[in-house]
């Protein structure tokens, strides 16, 4: 149903576009320039600032408590037992034996390539091609990864670390062999923190400064324009005042309407993507907004 109704984004914005374009031809080129210009400068500060910001403020507010809840939760992970029902889970009809898991993640060989060879051995046929099967072993880390950290992390950590492993962005054998060795619990939840759930809580921290920024500059803006046409008793009357005015005013509602896009982008992290009427899947069906939501990737 939230798909459906994909016009709740679009008819709002055209509105912001056009009521800021008829108020800032109304106010005319000098006040309309001055808050366009504005914005144009606020919107800079909040992108550019906002990345070293969250980078700074993750490691120095977030990373530790991560790394603190993971390490406790690894001490009772027995990864073999999830490993193992993980690819039994696979559907090439195998019951493994954890205590072959065992081995393999405590040999020194590629983790992967052992598998597979484990897997075609177990009923003496080949499962599957290589390629696939590898493309099935990221989904069964992902599995894995994703019922180890779901108590501890945010829901949205939890899916940024299960898209990064089945796209293969990250390489799960090496994390298995750290939980595996109980001496390396802090490395792993080092690991786990660092390359899997980290870019999620960085994404979220930016939001929100982008944001605090976006608002802050915007309350400038205001205070400004009216301290510096504090003179001005009038609109100007010119016609190619109030046109340009009204140009300016579609940089202005752009920069606004950039601002609420980023305010339902954190709506939509904290909440995991799964409600009525903000949700991803109807953002992309718009024909306008989806392009201020989509204009930073995070």
């Amino acid at each position: 149903m939230g798909v459906q109704l994909w016009w709740i984004y679009d008819v709002p914005a055209v509105a912001v576009l056009l009521i800021c374009i008829y108020l800032s031809g109304k106010k005319g080129v000098f006040k309309s320039a001055l808050t366009a210009v504005g914005c144009i400068v606020g919107a800079v500060i909040a992108v550019t600032a906002s990345g070293a910001v969250s980078d700074s403020l993750y490691k120095t507010a977030v990373r530790d408590g991560n790394i603190n809840k993971l390490e406790k939760t690894l001490i009772d992970t027995d990864i073999s037992s999830y490993m193992g029902n993980a690819l039994e889970g696979m559907g090439y009809n195998v019951v493994v034996n954890t205590k072959k898991l065992d081995e393999i993640f405590e040999s020194d060989k590629d983790i992967d390539e052992q598998l597979y060879r484990y897997m075609n051995n177990i009923n003496g046929k080949v499962v599957d091609d290589e390629e696939s099967f590898q493309k099935n072993l990221r989904e069964c880390y992902a599995v894995v990864i994703r019922k180890l950290i779901s108590d501890d992390m945010s829901k949205y950590a939890v899916e940024t670390a299960s898209h990064k492993i089945i796209d293969g962005e990250v390489e799960c054998g090496n994390l298995i062999r750290l939980i595996k060795d109980g001496s390396k619990r802090k490395e792993a939840a080092e690991t786990i923190s660092d390359d899997y759930v980290s870019d999620a809580y960085k994404n979220v921290i930016r939001l929100l400064v982008m944001i605090i920024l976006f608002v802050i500059t915007f309350i400038v803006i205001i205070f400004t324009v009216k301290s510096v046409t504090a003179g001005q008793m009038r609109t100007e009357e010119s016609k190619v005042s109030h046109i340009v005015g009204g140009l300016c005013g579609i940089i202005t509602g752009a920069v606004i309407l950039l601002a609420v896009a980023m305010i339902l982008r954190l709506y939509a992290v904290m909440g995991n993507n799964e409600t009525l009427f903000f949700s991803n899947e109807a953002v992309e069906k718009t024909y306008i907004f989806r392009y201020f939501y989509n204009f930073l990737k995070l």
